[in-house]
C-alpha cells in the first residue's frame, strides 16, 4: 500500500515487523510496527515504534522511547486503534 504501510520490514536476524501506521511529524516519519512471525502469516505481541533517516537512499530506522516516544504515541495511536481492537483486519492485512 503507499507510502510502505501495510508491509512488512526486515531487520538482521529475519527480525520482521508489520508496519500499520506511518506519520510524518516535525519532519520526521514515524513508524508504528507489530512484529511477525518468519513464516509471516502469524503476528506476536510486540510493539515498537521507529523513527526513519536516510543516508542517500538508504532508509534506517531506529526505535524511539522516553519522552520523544510520549510525544508521538498520541499521534500514532488514532491510525492504530482500529488494528488494535480488531486483530482479526490485521491478519486478513497480512494474508493479503
Amino acid at each position: 500500500m503507499e507510502n510502505g504501510l501495510y508491509t512488512v520490514v526486515e531487520f538482521d536476524d529475519n527480525d520482521k515487523w508489520f508496519v500499520i501506521a506511518e506519520k510524518v511529524i516535525d519532519g520526521s516519519k514515524y513508524s508504528y510496527l507489530i512484529r511477525v512471525n518468519q513464516n509471516e502469516d502469524d503476528f506476536i505481541d510486540e510493539y515498537q515504534v521507529v523513527k526513519s533517516y536516510f543516508n542517500g537512499n538508504d532508509e534506517y530506522m531506529d526505535v524511539v522511547n522516553g519522552d520523544e516516544l510520549r510525544k508521538i504515541m498520541p499521534i500514532l495511536v488514532p491510525e492504530t486503534k482500529k488494528f488494535i481492537e480488531h486483530p482479526e483486519i490485521l491478519k486478513e492485512l497480512l494474508k493479503n
